[in-house]
C-alpha cells in the first residue's frame, strides 16, 4: 500500500476499547469475504496515561516484525502520537485503505462515537497530520 498515491483514511473515536475492536473485527471479516483488499488499521487508546496500540492489522500481510521497525502505512510512531490525542475514556480505531474501500469502510465502523473520512496523500507526515486532526475534532 505503500505505492499508492491517494487513500482513504479512516479516524473514529469510541468509548471503549472492546467497540474499537469489534469494529476492527468487522472490517477483517470483510477482508476475508473478499469485500475488501489492501488496509492497514489499528486500535489505540491509552493505557495507564501511555499511548498504547491495542490491536493491528496490515492486510494483505501481518506485519508483526516489519512494525517493530515501523514499516506499514500507519508506522507504529505515528499510532503512538495519535494515541496522545485521546482522552483517558476513549479508544480510537484508524484504518487506511483504498478508496475503492469506501462502501465496505463505512459499513464496518457501526460502534463509534464519532467517525472521520479524508481522503490523503499517502505520505507518513500527511498521514500523521490527518490523524491528529481527526483525533482533536
Amino acid at each position: 500500500m505503500a505505492d499508492e498515491s491517494q487513500l482513504l483514511l479512516y479516524t473514529a473515536a469510541y468509548e471503549t476499547v472492546t467497540a474499537a475492536i469489534a469494529d476492527l473485527d468487522a472490517i477483517e471479516q470483510l477482508h476475508e469475504e473478499k469485500a475488501i483488499g489492501k488496509y492497514d488499521a489499528a486500535v489505540i487508546d491509552k493505557e495507564n496515561g501511555k499511548p498504547s496500540i491495542v490491536r493491528r492489522i496490515d492486510r494483505p500481510h501481518i506485519r508483526v516484525i516489519p512494525e517493530w521497525f515501523g514499516g506499514g502505512t500507519l508506522p507504529r510512531k505515528e499510532l503512538h502520537d495519535a494515541a496522545e490525542e485521546l482522552t483517558a475514556d476513549q479508544a480510537g480505531l484508524i484504518a487506511v485503505g483504498e478508496p475503492t474501500l469506501e462502501r465496505a469502510f463505512d459499513a464496518a465502523f457501526t460502534g463509534a462515537t464519532k467517525v472521520v473520512k479524508r481522503s490523503v496523500e499517502a505520505t507518513t507526515d500527511e498521514i500523521t497530520s490527518e490523524l491528529q486532526k481527526a483525533l482533536k475534532s
